[in-house]
């Protein structure tokens, strides 16, 4: 009615005047109560046609668009709703009551109500146990509202319970009645005869014996029926006897289904029981059924030898018939030691010692000398127990020369010789102690490298050269990464290796003198493209810096042009003049203009192109400018720099040509000659001149044709000088010692000398004519003093001292010879006088 009536209401205002179209969108915005919870999300005037037909109300059809599972099953005729027919949803479902309300109704008419619900009319009769089953405790199924859904269940137990029993034929797992029954429940005890299938075939096992009997639970536990593995410790694991004695046997070569006890076990397959062992019962062996007994003698019966012979069997010496029944023991078979020298015919007490007959000392294997004879070691356990036979033999022992090359293994070599030769062992090994281990040398010499350079010190060392030699001795460009050259072959090692740091990874010049650059890396890090160790840079080439160098350049002094302070060009250009500065090692770059470092004494009259007039080669040298005009340069000339001549920024024009214009202040001779210098000197050279002395009245002869102009015309007077000897040499005859020439020499100079050469001097002595020694007596030895006039002439005036010599033989004051010593001598030589007639 209220769906009628609101379609009723709606018509009307729908087609009532426009002005009520206000009031019906009132009407449509409001609803006439909020829906479900469920339907919470369709509570909207904008979904009503969800579940809203225009003038239809809520049909079925809306309601299945949505509901799609209900509308399966009503469509397929099952379930409860497959049972109304074309019933209304609306006839039980009912909405717009609130959130918090119920969309179902249980009508007892109905349905029979919840609580009395007909189970059947659903499909599903409940029976047995599922009659006091709670509904919630098979539909788990929640709605959006929270609330139970009692759609969705399957009508078959596994739709509850799951495939539990995990059976792994098919066809089994849907057969729960056969166990559990039509009321279902906890299944029935079975046995393999209330089976309804062949245990056998589906599994591979036959239920026979013991199994037969067995509840199917017993195996199957918790009713898992998927076992695979067949194996009797599947079940029996915790019954069986014998721990994992037997658990690559199988039970069944044993045992059989009908009973554990009865067995075939065959014991001779195993441990043939034999003598005394036949008659034993198995307990005495079988102490325990959960362990398998070795089969060793000593597993039962007492060690009485505290297994001083485990290694051997007892039937080595014992028979079955009993542990007294001894044979006769081998010791080098059995015990692996022939017994020689003094060892054979021993008791056995001697070396196996023990407090009963039967206990004898074990030996263990390996056993040395020392065993027995270590009260007689003489050498502090130095050496191994197992090494006495190479010294020793058995029952004795002997001498042995000690070779330390053949018996260590570290043979004597160098300097390791001495040392055994002069006794003293004690330098390797100290407190008696032989057996030092020490192979390398590291071991007993302490390694100055700190390890860096490994262990294998005979790569550099030997034993004949003591290390601190090794300088001498050492290839550092065989040993080494790095050819020491040229002045490296004379640095100290410490030098390149400080604290004895060998390994130092460095073999570039900048790495070890880059403080030393004196180019403070102005030009990069490879110093090799320039130098050579200690011998310079002779690899250098300035075309490297872009500027070939050419003419006078290549000769030039580094710092004339690389400079700490670079000088200012002087205006007299680049010269001599200038002072040399210090060579500036950073070589900043240079500019490659010749203004850059000459000054343009042109001052600029002549552009900057100065090649024009000027080469390399020379830079006083210009172009043949001078070839032609009234003044044409020669010989000096054409050397000089124009700024010689060409003085105070004067233009190249307009010079006089005469030589006293330049050289006035140059004139030695003070104008006294005359202007005309041509006539004696020439451009080609000022010196030697062209002068002829003939004309002067003075012909030069001999050494006077070497000297000097100035030696002569000293104060530049060369008019008027005298022609004598006096005038120029009187000095030279006052300063002669030897003769003297003092004033009583009136004679003139060349009596005696001549121009070629002053000495010798020719012998001028018109007084007295020189004979014989005369000739060649020295002047000074008659003239004394210088004195020439009045000298006599007789010969006991210079030769009286001869004359009373009393070593005259014979004696002339005491003979009364006479003075006139011409009597009986000559001048030719006083020896071989002839005595007076």
């Amino acid at each position: 009615m209220l769906l009628l009536l609101f379609l009723a209401v709606g018509s009307a205002l729908l087609f009532s005047r426009p002005a009520a179209a206000q009031d019906l969108s009132s009407f449509l915005a409001n609803s006439p109560g909020p829906l479900t919870k469920g339907h919470a999300d369709l509570d909207d005037p904008k979904k009503c046609e969800k579940c809203h037909e225009l003038g239809g109300g809520a049909t079925p059809r809306r309601c299945l668009d949505c509901h799609e599972d209900l509308d399966k099953l009503i469509k397929a005729n099952k379930g409860l709703h497959g049972r109304f027919g074309d019933k209304k949803c609306t006839d039980c479902h009912t909405d717009h009551k609130g959130r918090a309300a119920s969309i179902t109704e249980w009508d007892d008419k109905l349905v029979g109500g919840r609580r009395t619900f007909e189970h059947d009319k659903a499909g599903f009769p409940l029976v047995g146990v599922h009659e006091k089953v709670a509904c919630t405790k098979c539909h788990l199924k929640k709605l959006k509202s929270l609330r139970t859904s009692y759609l969705g269940l399957k009508d078959t137990c596994f739709g509850c319970h799951g495939d539990v029993h995990r059976f792994t034929s098919k066809d089994l797992r849907g057969q729960c009645e056969d166990c559990h029954g039509k009321d279902g429940g906890k299944a029935k005890k079975m046995t393999s005869k209330d089976l309804p299938f062949d245990h056998l075939e589906r599994s591979g096992l036959a239920l026979v014996g013991k199994h037969g009997e067995a509840d199917c639970m017993k195996c199957h536990e918790g009713g898992d029926m998927s076992l695979r593995k067949r194996s009797c410790n599947n079940c029996h694991a915790k019954d069986t006897p014998h721990g994992r004695t037997f658990r690559k046997s199988k039970c069944a070569d044993c045992h059989s289904p009908k009973t554990w006890k009865d067995t075939t076990f065959n014991h001779d397959e195993h441990f043939p029981l034999r003598s005394k062992h036949a008659q034993a019962n198995c307990s005495k062996c079988h102490k325990t059924l959960a362990k398998k007994p070795p089969k060793n003698c000593a597993s039962c019966h007492k060690r009485t030898h505290k297994d001083r012979f485990d290694d051997f069997k007892c039937a080595t010496c014992h028979g079955l018939g009993g542990m007294r029944s001894v044979q006769r023991f081998d010791h080098a078979e059995n015990a692996k030691w022939a017994l020689t020298g003094k060892h054979q015919g021993q008791d056995c007490r001697k070396c196996h010692r023990g407090n009963r007959p039967w206990r004898f000392e074990k030996f263990e294997s390996g056993a040395t000398c020392m065993g027995c004879h270590v009260h007689e070691n003489a050498h502090n356990k130095e050496f191994d127990d197992k090494r006495c036979q190479e010294c020793h033999v058995e029952g004795g022992s002997r001498d042995l020369a000690f070779d330390h090359d053949k018996d260590t293994r570290f043979p004597l070599t160098g300097l390791h010789i001495p040392l055994r030769e002069q006794g003293k062992c004690d330098k390797c090994h100290p407190d008696q102690k032989f057996r030092t281990g020490k192979l390398e040398c590291r071991q007993c010499h302490e390694d100055s490298h700190k390890g860096e350079l490994g262990e294998g010190c005979d790569r550099c060392h030997t034993t004949e050269v003591k290390f601190p030699d090794l300088k001498s001795q050492f290839d550092h460009n065989r040993l080494s990464a790095f050819t020491l050259t040229d002045k490296h072959t004379q640095v100290e090692c410490a030098k390149c290796h400080p604290d004895r740091t060998y390994k130092t990874g460095k073999s570039r010049c900048v790495e070890c003198h880059k403080d030393d650059d004196p180019h403070a890396e102005k030009l990069g890090a490879e110093c090799e493209k320039c130098h050579i160790p200690d011998k310079g840079a002779p690899k250098f080439e300035h075309s490297m810096t872009g500027f070939l160098l050419t003419g006078v350049h290549m000769k030039t002094d580094c710092a004339r042009c690389h400079q700490e302070k670079p000088a200012t060009p002087p205006k007299v250009g680049w010269t001599k003049q200038v002072p040399l500065q210090k060579l500036d090692l950073h070589f900043p770059q240079m500019g490659k203009a010749c203004a850059e470092c000459h000054f343009d004494v042109h001052e600029g009259r002549y552009g900057e192109a100065c090649d024009t007039c000027h080469e390399t080669s020379s830079f006083q040298k210009a172009a043949p400018v001078h070839d032609t005009g009234a003044f044409r340069l020669l010989g000096r000339h054409d050397e000089l720099p124009c700024g010689r001549c060409h003085t105070d920024g004067r233009l190249l024009t307009g010079l006089l040509s005469q030589c006293v214009e330049c050289h006035l202040a140059d004139d030695v001779h003070n104008n006294t000659l005359g202007p005309a210098c041509g006539e004696c000197h020439q451009q080609f050279g000022w010196t030697p001149a062209r002068f002829n002395h003939a004309t002067t009245g003075f012909v030069l002869r001999g050494v006077h044709r070497l000297a000097q102009c100035r030696d002569c015309h000293g104060v530049g007077t060369y008019t008027g000088l005298p022609q004598v000897c006096e005038a120029c040499h009187q000095g030279d005859a006052f300063r002669s010692q030897d003769p003297l020439h003092g004033s009583e020499m009136q004679v003139e100079c060349e009596r005696c000398h001549q121009e070629t050469g002053f000495i010798p001097a020719r012998q001028y002595h018109p007084w007295r004519v020189l004979k014989g020694a005369h000739v060649v007596a020295r002047c000074s030895s008659c003239h004394v003093g210088g004195a020439y006039a009045g000298t006599p002439t007789d010969c006991i005036a210079c030769h009286e001292g001869n004359y009373i010599d009393p070593r005259n033989n014979p004696n002339h004051v005491l003979e009364g010879y006479s003075v006139e010593c011409t009597e009986c001598h000559t001048e030719i030589t006083f020896k071989g006088a002839q005595p007076p007639r």
